[in-house]
């Protein structure tokens, strides 16, 4: 009887050591340089990993042709990338800060192809968990 005593306290002890492990499990609260670098990754390099959380489920990503601009949303944008996942895009990237304090960032990259150079102001803003993408203007001229 008293070594089914000693297993069942062995037991009870385990469970309590598992259920306080799992619930110690720390949370990283992303950066705006992070979902920034990732989002240029998944753009520039086709590279998508961390891509899904490092854009908000309310981003607006607007494409601006000519006189027409064109409105998409997360779930469209992950689906252009994936159509070019791991594909290097062919030109020279250059980013400058346009605006930057503790809520919200605005950044400039520039990507310059041969005939052609397209620019996207990225906005990330603070949000619970961190910081996410959530509006991407595109221009080419």
């Amino acid at each position: 009887m008293k070594t089914l005593k000693s297993i069942m306290i062995g037991m009870a002890l385990l469970l309590v050591s598992v259920a306080t492990n799992a619930a110690s499990t720390t949370h990283h609260n992303t950066t705006k340089d992070e979902v920034m670098d990732t989002y240029l990754n998944a753009v520039v390099h086709g590279k998508l990993e961390g891509i899904d959380n490092a854009i908000d489920d309310d981003a607006e990503f607007n494409m601006i042709r000519g006189n027409n601009v064109n409105t998409l949303h997360k779930q469209q944008i992950l689906n252009t990338l994936k159509a070019g996942e791991n594909i290097e895009q062919d030109c020279k990237c250059t980013k400058s800060i346009v605006q930057d304090n503790d809520d919200a960032s605005t950044l400039k990259v520039e990507m310059k192809y041969a005939d052609f150079t397209r620019i996207d102001l990225i906005t990330a803003q603070r949000v619970a968990g961190g910081w996410k993408i959530t509006k991407v203007d595109t221009s080419f001229k």
